[in-house]
């Protein structure tokens, strides 16, 4: 199908309505806020904004959409991705109703040239919220990081990420220095940029809380700080003492899960709500890393939407973190995703808001279609239905400070928007169902979005 896509480059484009309406009849709008649904209303979009929700069809005209039995939730967002390639993933992405997207590590230089070339209307994407570059310590984990050295670099590397490279935001990582961490704190918050990633192994969740990190990803660091033994492993972590029993990653994952303690998870749960930090668990990938040497798991034919070639770079044995691991450490991995999914059901009680990411292109984590999955771990952790579609719509609205253009479908919001043929509150899994996307007023019909799909496949 890839070879005939030049031919078929107009199919690709989405319906541009030019000075017409677009009206959604006789539909069902969720309101991602309470739960309800406003039962067969009219939607009118003029452009990229909804003009009205209306009982009364028939009162506007333009290019109508059948809504009929048919659920209209905003669009999603992935708040945790790594995007290489806006022709390989833009596709998948808009075909699965993700409309936006907060990249965590990317050739910043690319992602706003892109962002510009959505803006223009040039190519059909997501809405990208981007860090660029990870800011890590002096041997970094990932090529392309910048390696801090000292406190001393840290106010011109942050300036340089603000002014210069407009970064969205500035993305810290595992390996920093302990002090050079709070420093980028210190910084980040005198040039008005939030700081947002990894919690360092250095620092602990609550500093991490505490010093003003936005967001937390993939609760790194959640189980050890609820383990009677973590003031001994941050010191380990901080050379303060040494301990060469500890120095083998299965060891210390044991000794975690040994001494975890569901009373202090729940202390500490509710000291983060204090400081209002928002916790971003993917799930996903936490669950993918414990299946990679299992074959009925990695067997999976939406494989046939990744560039060819990637399986192979998903294979344990040529992933430079997993090569030396045996089948104890993904053992250990899978029990660890177990106690992840009982600890997002308890913040999510306790009242953490939570964002949902995919960290793709991991590991089997797809564009596009692992936020369906995202959102399916999430019930399984404990979330309603409605609890895990606000991690994808209304939580990013909110945490991006742009309730006033995202995360309800309202009257004067942005007309960026999913239709759906099941109601996602009754089952999670009708996310994957799309009738229809509109981004920003760019209808596409399913056609286009079974398009989008088959212009990625391969075999």
């Amino acid at each position: 199908m890839r070879n005939y896509l030049p031919c078929l480059l107009l199919f690709f484009v989405p319906t541009l309505l030019q000075g017409q309406l677009l009206i959604i009849e006789h539909t069902n709008v969720v309101d991602v806020k309470n739960g309800s649904v406003r039962r067969n209303v009219t939607v009118v979009i003029e452009q990229d904004r909804i003009l009205a929700i209306s009982s009364a069809p028939g009162k506007y005209t333009g290019t109508i959409i059948d809504g009929k039995n048919k659920y209209l939730i905003p669009g999603l967002w992935d708040m945790h991705t790594h995007t290489w390639s806006s022709e390989r993933f833009f596709s998948l992405l808009l075909a699965n109703g993700v409309t936006g997207i907060r990249d965590m590590f990317g050739n910043i230089d690319s992602i706003n040239r892109w962002k510009e070339q959505i803006a223009r209307g040039a190519i059909n994407g997501p809405e990208i919220i981007a860090s660029g570059p990870i800011l890590d310590g002096p041997k970094p984990v990932w090529p392309g990081s910048v390696a801090v050295q000292s406190e001393r670099q840290v106010a011109g590397i942050v300036d340089s990420l603000k002014n210069q490279l407009k970064v969205d935001f500035i993305k810290v990582y595992s390996l920093l220095p302990r002090q050079v961490f709070f420093k980028i704190a210190d910084e980040a918050k005198k040039q008005q940029i939030s700081f947002e990633g990894h919690v360092p192994n250095e620092v602990s969740v609550l500093e991490a809380a505490r010093a003003g990190q936005k967001s937390q990803e993939h609760l790194v660091g959640i189980i050890q700080e609820s383990s009677d033994s973590a003031a001994y492993l941050l010191k380990l972590a901080q050379r303060v003492i040494s301990d060469t029993s500890l120095k083998d990653p299965v060891a210390k994952t044991k000794l975690m899960l040994r001494t975890f303690n569901r009373d202090k998870l729940l202390a500490v749960i509710r000291e983060l709500k204090r400081y209002d930090s928002w916790i971003c668990p993917t799930m996903v990938v936490n669950r993918n890393i414990g299946l990679l040497t299992d074959s009925a798991f990695s067997n999976d034919s939406r494989i046939h939407y990744m560039p060819p070639g990637i399986e192979a770079i998903w294979k344990p044995n040529n992933d430079f973190r997993f090569k030396k691991a045996g089948a104890e450490y993904f053992e250990l991995t899978r029990a660890m995703f177990r106690l992840h999914k009982e600890i997002v059901g308890l913040m999510q009680k306790e009242g953490i808001r939570l964002l949902a990411g995919t960290d793709y292109p991991n590991p089997y984590c797809y564009p596009g279609f692992s936020l369906h999955d995202e959102l399916a771990l999430l019930v399984e952790a404990g979330l309603t239905p409605l609890q895990a579609l606000q991690t994808a719509t209304l939580n990013p609205a909110i945490y991006f400070n742009r309730t006033a253009d995202l995360g309800t479908v309202e009257k004067g919001k942005m007309a960026t928007l999913v239709l759906l043929n099941g109601n996602p509150l009754d089952n999670i899994s009708n996310t994957k169902d799309i009738q229809a996307v509109i981004n920003k007023g760019k209808l596409f019909t399913k056609p286009q979005l079974e398009f989008l799909l088959s212009s990625q496949r391969h075999e």
